[in-house]
């Protein structure tokens, strides 16, 4: 399970599009351990070279083992069902730009801000940015979220 280590703002239950405004943002913490990396090759059944062998990675200009690109989606997930909007939502469409790789033992920051709400749909657009421990850009993107489910 990947365990959020930083929450600026916890959510008790899911949040209504009516409390929601352009400009909202939240801040996640999230460490990559080597147990979570795990934990994701062994679901996902990815055991390519550059994600289980530092030796592999260190011949093709890699500090280490490098991160699965979809541990990033799987934390979104989490993100998104548990803290924000928190549990009310259908996933509709996400963009993922891929822009650096991250390495087990890693921090990410994940910052999010919502760009765009429908009321009349329940429609909520977020611009996603996720930096490592160095303040450097590892992924951006954004989600349609439809917040329509009731809990």
């Amino acid at each position: 399970m990947i365990k959020i280590i930083q929450i600026k703002k916890k959510n008790k239950k899911p949040i209504e599009i009516s409390q929601i405004k352009i400009g909202t943002k939240r801040s996640f913490k999230i460490k990559i351990t080597k147990k979570i990396h795990n934990q994701f090759k062994n679901f996902s059944g990815d055991k390519s070279p550059i994600h289980v062998s530092k030796k592999i990675s260190k011949t093709n200009n890699f500090k280490n083992i490098i991160g699965y690109a979809f541990l990033l989606t799987a934390a979104l997930s989490q993100i998104f069902g548990m803290h924000f909007p928190g549990g009310n939502e259908l996933c509709l469409h996400q963009t993922c730009n891929f822009r650096k790789p991250f390495f087990i033992n890693d921090i990410l920051i994940f910052n999010l801000k919502v760009v765009q709400v429908n009321k009349p749909r329940k429609l909520l657009t977020i611009q996603i940015n996720i930096f490592n421990q160095h303040g450097q850009i590892i992924f951006d993107g954004s989600t349609i979220l439809q917040l329509a489910l009731k809990v």
